[in-house]
């Protein structure tokens, strides 16, 4: 089960295809390790895939509902800030903080 993760978060992690433990490549190189684990095909990834989420669905949920009862007025703070987005030479979206500043508190009350 530990390789099933790894090799899922690695697929996750580098962008790779789901498919990357039926590639040829891949399946050479196990081979040559001499290893007697068996590669993940696809819908592997995706299952293991659906159990990560899960799980840490499941933690955040967790840990949501000890935080929410801890907050008072005091620890809450409002933060602005602007951002500026546009694509490059390489046609990727980009995302940049251009000011981020703290507002007090009459700055951000209704009008």
């Amino acid at each position: 089960k530990g390789l099933l993760i790894l090799f899922t978060v690695w697929c996750v992690e580098e962008n790779l295809p789901f498919t990357m433990g039926e590639s040829l490549g891949l399946v050479r190189l196990f081979r040559y390790l001499k290893t007697n684990k068996m590669l993940p095909t696809d819908t592997t990834v995706y299952n293991i895939l659906a159990e990560i989420v899960i799980l840490m669905h499941n933690q955040l949920v967790k840990d949501l509902a000890i935080s929410l009862y801890a907050i008072t007025p005091q620890m809450v703070f409002s933060f602005m800030a602007s951002l500026t987005h546009y694509i490059n030479n390489k046609w990727e979206l980009v995302e940049r903080l251009v000011d981020f500043w703290h507002l007090l508190d009459d700055e951000h009350q209704e009008v």
